[in-house]
């Protein structure tokens, strides 16, 4: 069963309606796609209960008051970066068969063999944009790195997805890697240059 998530319809839009809607403890939002776009509004304490930070939550029902339900997926959350508050939300009508594109958190599995050579793992990107169909969507992408030695790196042509999904991200595009702790490159480049011998300057 998907998520439930209860909305309403607002009449009045603008930047001061907005901030109204803020005091009142409610967050702003659009709904959109298939249908038409509406301007809607969520209770705050609702939103972060059902769907939180994350927004790889597959297919949420829209319950709007005096309306029929809605399939939809949450396609975009502006947060105020002092609070961490929902400001504005986009929501994106959807069928279960459709095919949409969005960001999906990357979880990385597994202590890489590097580690035991002093290396500490670098976990680079956090998430990936993968094309797959509406019903499918992952609440995330798990990628094994055990395998990593000290200077590996794993790229986005190494993450193995299932069938049917796809990732719209360059292919050597880094991941994470394994990479020699900046103490260790100082005390190596200091016995490198320590151990190089001056030559001798003409007419010695």
């Amino acid at each position: 069963m998907p998520l439930e998530l209860n909305i309403e319809n607002r009449t009045r839009t603008g930047s001061r309606e907005a901030r109204r809607i803020r005091r009142e403890g409610n967050v702003p939002g659009i709904l959109y796609g298939r249908g038409g776009e509406i301007a809607v509004s969520v209770n705050a304490h609702h939103f972060m209960t059902v769907v939180g930070y994350s927004t790889s939550l597959g297919i949420i029902r829209l319950n709007i008051q005096g309306g029929k339900p809605v399939n939809c997926i949450v396609k975009e959350v502006q947060w105020n970066p002092i609070n961490d508050k929902p400001m504005h939300i986009d929501f994106l009508r959807v069928l279960p068969t459709q095919m949409i594109t969005l960001p999906v958190p990357l979880h990385l599995e597994g202590s890489p063999k590097g580690i035991l050579q002093g290396g500490i793992l670098d976990h680079m990107l956090h998430e990936v944009l993968v094309t797959v169909k509406a019903s499918d969507i992952p609440h995330s992408i798990s990628v094994d790195v055990s395998g990593l030695e000290l200077g590996d790196a794993l790229h986005i042509s190494d993450v193995v997805l299932p069938k049917g999904m796809s990732i719209d991200m360059p292919g050597d595009q880094v991941v994470a890697s394994v990479i020699m702790p900046r103490a260790m490159k100082s005390s190596s480049d200091t016995e490198a240059a320590e151990g190089e011998t001056p030559e001798a300057g003409e007419g010695e």
